[in-house]
């Protein structure tokens, strides 16, 4: 397919958000020649963008497999082509960036867990490279229609999920500056989807963290901002995760335990419990 050619390798590493660590391989890739892995990627990616599709699609096939590379190798040349989809839809500049340098911090939390060049959340990226997520402060929107039944919202009915870009605190005034944030943000750009209602899933939404953690603690607040619904599911491994940054589960007693959410994501580990995905939502700033 043909690509837009209006930002120079460099410009694409900046606008991504590549640390200096990553940026020679990235750099390396991102020049190299096409593929058909990174043809089939490009294909799916400009399916993908400005519709409502949610999969994450296995692209290989034993003739032509797809790896990891050739999904990061495509987002980057893919990455004009968002920008120029965001500046139709009068997205600022400034929310552009600020959105696609996810793509540089999940590379940088990669090589942090793995101690390589990669990202293994890719797959996550296909959010952003659809046009349906956005960093708006401290917070990211997903805007979608929910797969559950959520209390208050109709069938087919667009919602924002929000997710926590590594990279801060849960402050008070900055969540309720994003929320305020998205709410103008969404009205604005996707009049056609109109939203009244948040939504979020997280281990963060555990009702065993909001009974055991300080209740004057920003997670706390944070947390308390949702109605509960749904059932919660158990993903033991989210908050080892997201607390530590290690996909393992074993050798956990050599983890740090120096912050009080260290001691309650690993004491409940140790008592035999396991950690949950949590559901709730919020209305949105009026």
């Amino acid at each position: 397919m043909t690509l837009r050619t209006t930002l120079s390798p460099g410009q694409t590493l900046d606008i991504l958000g590549i640390a200096a660590d990553d940026r020679p391989e990235a750099l390396e890739l991102l020049e190299a020649p096409v593929r058909p892995g990174v043809e089939r990627v490009l294909a799916h990616l400009a399916t993908r963008l400005g519709s409502a599709d949610d999969s994450n699609p296995e692209l290989g096939t034993e003739e032509v497999p797809v790896t990891e590379m050739d999904w990061l190798g495509a987002m980057m040349r893919f990455t004009p082509e968002v920008l120029a989809w965001h500046a139709g839809r009068g997205i600022p500049e400034a929310v552009s960036h600020a959105t696609l340098a996810d793509f540089g911090r999940n590379m940088s939390i990669n090589r942090r867990v793995h101690n390589r060049f990669g990202m293994d959340t890719y797959k996550w990226l296909n959010h952003v490279y659809s046009g349906r997520i956005y960093q708006l402060g401290r917070l990211q929107y997903l805007i979608h229609q929910p797969s559950a039944d959520i209390p208050g919202v109709g069938e087919g009915e667009w919602i924002l999920g929000v997710h926590i870009p590594e990279g801060g605190g849960l402050g008070q005034a900055e969540v309720a500056g994003s929320l305020a944030l998205a709410a103008d943000f969404f009205a604005a750009h996707f009049a056609d989807k109109p939203v009244r209602t948040a939504n979020c899933e997280s281990w963060l939404l555990d009702p065993y963290l909001s009974a055991n953690i300080d209740p004057a603690s920003n997670i706390a607040k944070f947390a308390a901002l949702f109605t509960p619904y749904g059932t919660p599911r158990d993903e033991p491994s989210d908050a080892v995760y997201f607390t530590f940054r290690t996909r393992s589960m074993e050798n956990l007693a050599q983890l740090p335990r120096a912050t009080a959410l260290q001691r309650i994501v690993l004491e409940r580990i140790d008592a035999g419990g396991a950690w949950q995905l949590g559901f709730g939502y919020l209305a949105l700033p009026g």
